[in-house]
């Protein structure tokens, strides 16, 4: 006989959540270093926008910095690639924040 497991989702979610609220405060304790995201997102897909910043606000409520770089549609993979001018960009506005 094959037994039904029934899981409270939102009840997961929200032991997920705690436990990286409590581990991002442990760590900016500890060290003095706060975790982060940062995005780089190119375009204006709303889609793309709308994933982006459900995930910048539960990356705040956990206690991360955020930082999201929107970047046209015409940028080039070139441009993209170019991750030493957009990690000084990052470090600058971390700095700032």
């Amino acid at each position: 006989m094959i037994m039904a497991l029934e899981i409270n989702e939102k009840g997961a979610a929200a032991s997920v959540i705690a436990a990286v609220t409590k581990a991002a405060s442990f760590l900016e304790k500890e060290t003095g270093v706060k975790p982060g995201l940062a995005v780089v997102i190119v375009g204006d897909d709303p889609a793309n926008h709308a994933y982006v910043n459900s995930k910048s606000k539960m990356a705040k409520q956990c206690g991360f910095n955020s930082i999201q770089h929107n970047l046209g549609e015409e940028t080039t993979q070139e441009e993209l690639g170019d991750q030493n001018g957009l990690r000084q960009t990052v470090v600058m506005r971390e700095s700032h924040a």
